[in-house]
């Protein structure tokens, strides 16, 4: 899996989306996951069968068509054409509905549109796939977090602490699942705690670090090893 804009990269896009969400008109079934899982018209799949028997006549199986419209897929995405970027993903999903690859990328562009609840059931179907693949589990640790800090339901932080402990376990330098806890003991009031996940991402990987959440961090307690302070403290 192409992760080389994952996490930093879908703080990005979550903050462009949200803008353009305001006022964006209902998106084409083409660009939505599985062609938002909605019946086909005969013209449309006369064009896919169009469609796969050419794969099958330029690729050496259609596991192999899948995985490169999966790569272009991740460098639309990586340029921030999110609409064309999904376009492939679901290309790469009608030739390989096994892809868990798909179902992954699908429930990234679904968080970072704010449809969380959507990105879960995708990240859903890609776990039965990978139930121990430790970036997969982050990133459903991520999405149980910024569900919680939607709807402050604690069933959704136990949910984000319990995926991102998992994480850790098949993979103890996961710097995401690091410091995504970093944000689940912050909500429950562990600064100390927080602090500590968040140095230990850092110190694995740098795109780790949420800066709007450093800032929230450092308002409730100083950064015990004095490595970040608030400007006017830095200043004196």
């Amino acid at each position: 899996m192409k992760r080389i804009f994952l996490a930093a990269a879908t703080i990005l896009l979550s903050a462009s989306m949200a803008f353009a969400q305001e006022q964006q008109p209902a998106l084409h079934p083409k660009v939505l996951p599985m062609f938002g899982q909605v019946a086909k018209t005969d013209a449309q799949q006369k064009a896919d069968e169009k469609f796969l028997t050419s794969c099958d006549k330029n690729f050496e199986s259609r596991t192999e068509a899948s995985n490169f419209f999966m790569d272009r897929g991740w460098e639309f995405l990586n340029e921030g054409q999110v609409d064309t970027a999904v376009y492939r993903f679901n290309l790469a999903w009608l030739l390989n509905p096994d892809n868990y690859n798909t179902y992954w990328a699908f429930g990234l562009v679904e968080n970072s549109r704010g449809n969380t609840r959507d990105a879960i059931g995708m990240f859903d179907r890609a776990l039965k796939y990978q139930p121990n693949n430790s970036l997969l589990l982050s990133d459903v640790g991520a999405a149980y977090l910024q569900q919680f800090i939607s709807d402050k339901k604690k069933k959704n932080l136990k949910q984000a602490a319990a995926f991102l402990d998992r994480s850790l376990k098949a993979d103890q330098n996961n710097a995401f699942a690091l410091a995504n806890l970093s944000q689940v003991y912050f909500h429950n009031k562990k600064y100390a705690e927080a602090w500590d996940y968040l140095h230990r991402g850092r110190d694995l990987n740098m795109m780790s670090l949420d800066y709007n959440f450093l800032s929230e961090l450092m308002a409730k307690m100083p950064d015990p090893k004095g490595m970040f302070r608030i400007e006017t403290e830095a200043a004196k």
